[in-house]
């Protein structure tokens, strides 16, 4: 083969290169990958769930530089064919990209219904809040708010405040003092009557006192599913978003009420509630599910233009099914306006239970990624149904509409709800992981299946975009050499 010949090879052959490469990079993050899974210690022998919508955390709360998730619940174990007492299993995980490690574990006899992580005393090594119950020595249970410090590798407990039933916690500077404070969202006995309230606690010199409080009856909620705060009209002040439902359940309204604290009072500024059609649906073990309802909420700037969006994730029946459904507002510090809303029903039942906020695939934008539960009619009693399947969905917003970006679901065992998910650079590769955790069923035991996924990064494409154009580089050089051969006749030995 001569000279000339080689070089027209080599130039197509880099071509063709480059061009792979290209295509390669570009279809990156079309998969969610499942990077591990971790069941509990009950597996096979007792029973595990992470339920509620607001029982995952990741943050580093040991100040060891690496991001841990801490998870709660309740656990038992059989015994002779019969249950134990029911205990609450406050967890701290790693992982490092290999394993995933218990780093710290304690347990009380009780439950965890949701827990959060943040700095509460500005020590830099945030407390983890947990809220649920437990069980006193005369074996009465009452509700429960605890705050904890994990420091090498031992959990222990700072606070502790019975009485008050929590729904959901936040943190944040809500009353605009300078300090932040536990916001929580949850039910009182008042008058023989069951109210839900909005309560700012402060915790100082390793006490939690409860600050203020507030009936949610002035708007109508009838359960305050979730509570988060941020400034979203961009006032400086700290609004609060709480999402749940108005009206008794058999009719029950999703609700999104906004709230804002001057330091002294809780003060209702908005509230929406909605339907899809009237009636009531059926769980999927046959029991009151309800009209409609919002089980988390959260706020994020999803479209860059400076404004916190809000978005709700819950379900709504539309007569036949219950539908997954997640909503995007705004709030402009007079107006609450729906912006988009989604629904679908991959099966009788599909249930969005938890949101997340993150840029989960490094293109620079705020995605929501949501969980929850896709189940047949009955499936909880019928053996013979399809499994009740986890559900993972990550969406992306434009300002106009939502686009379902990635979906996956998934069994394991009988069957799976992914109750929770997070969000964060776990194992510090520079890739934001996301992390689902809820519960699955083995015969008539119950236990949590922990995944790790991820998206390929975005911000790793530039580096296969530098070889295929210096790929193109080099076969556009080798072609010039070609036609100044052809041209000027330059001799191609020496």
């Amino acid at each position: 083969m001569d000279f000339k010949r080689k070089i027209i090879l080599v130039s197509f052959l880099l071509l063709v290169l480059s061009l792979f490469m290209h295509a390669t990079a570009s279809g990156q993050g079309e998969d969610l990958t499942l990077e591990a899974e971790q069941n509990w210690d009950t597996y096979g022998v007792g029973g595990t769930c992470v339920y509620g919508t607001h029982n995952i955390f990741v943050a580093d709360v040991d100040g060891d530089g690496s991001i841990e998730i801490v998870t709660g619940g309740f656990t038992y174990n059989n015994s002779n064919g019969s249950r134990t007492t029911s205990e609450a299993p406050l967890k701290v995980w790693s992982w490092n990209g290999q394993n995933i490690t218990l780093k710290a574990s304690t347990n009380w006899i009780g439950t965890i219904i949701c827990l959060y992580a943040a700095d509460l005393d500005a020590d830099s090594v945030p407390e983890i809040i947990t809220a649920g119950s437990s069980r006193n020595e005369t074996g009465n249970s009452t509700s429960s708010l605890r705050i904890w410090q994990m420091t090498k590798g031992e959990l222990t407990l700072k606070a502790n405040r019975d009485g008050t039933s929590v729904n959901s916690i936040f943190v944040s500077d809500a009353d605009n003092d300078g300090i932040s404070e536990i916001i929580t969202v949850g039910r009182a006995r008042t008058n023989n009557l069951t109210i839900s309230q909005l309560c700012l606690w402060n915790f100082e010199d390793k006490a939690l006192t409860l600050d203020k409080s507030v009936s949610l009856a002035a708007s109508n909620v009838t359960s305050a599913n979730s509570v988060f705060a941020t400034d979203l009209d961009n006032d400086n002040d700290q609004e609060i978003a709480i999402g749940g439902y108005s009206d008794n359940l058999n009719n029950s309204k999703g609700q999104l009420s906004i709230w804002l604290c001057n330091g002294q009072t809780f003060t209702l500024k908005s509230t929406q509630t909605w339907q899809l059609s009237t009636g009531s649906a059926k769980t999927i073990a046959g029991g009151t599910q309800g009209n409609t309802a919002v089980n988390n909420v959260k706020a994020a700037d999803l479209d860059g233009d400076g404004y916190n969006e809000i978005v709700t994730g819950g379900f709504a029946f539309d007569g036949e099914k219950v539908n997954a459904q997640v909503k995007v507002w705004r709030w402009d510090g007079d107006a609450l306006t729906e912006k988009a809303s989604q629904e679908w029903a991959t099966d009788y039942l599909t249930e969005a239970k938890c949101i997340a906020l993150n840029d989960v695939d490094g293109d620079g934008k705020t995605e929501i990624v949501q969980s929850g539960i896709t189940a047949a009619k009955d499936s909880f009693k019928n053996s013979e149904a399809i499994h009740d399947r986890g559900q993972l969905r990550v969406w992306g917003w434009n300002a106009t509409a939502l686009t379902l970006k990635q979906s996956k679901d998934w069994t394991f065992d009988n069957g799976a709800c992914a109750w929770n998910v997070a969000s964060g650079d776990i194992d510090k590769d520079g890739v934001v992981e996301i992390i689902t955790v809820g519960c699955t069923a083995l015969g008539n035991l119950c236990d949590p299946d922990m995944r790790v996924w991820s998206l390929p990064n975005a911000n790793a494409f530039p580096s296969y975009l530098t070889y295929a154009v210096a790929a193109v580089l080099l076969a556009a050089g080798f072609s010039m050499i070609y036609l100044l051969i052809a041209k000027k006749r330059i001799p191609t030995r020496l």
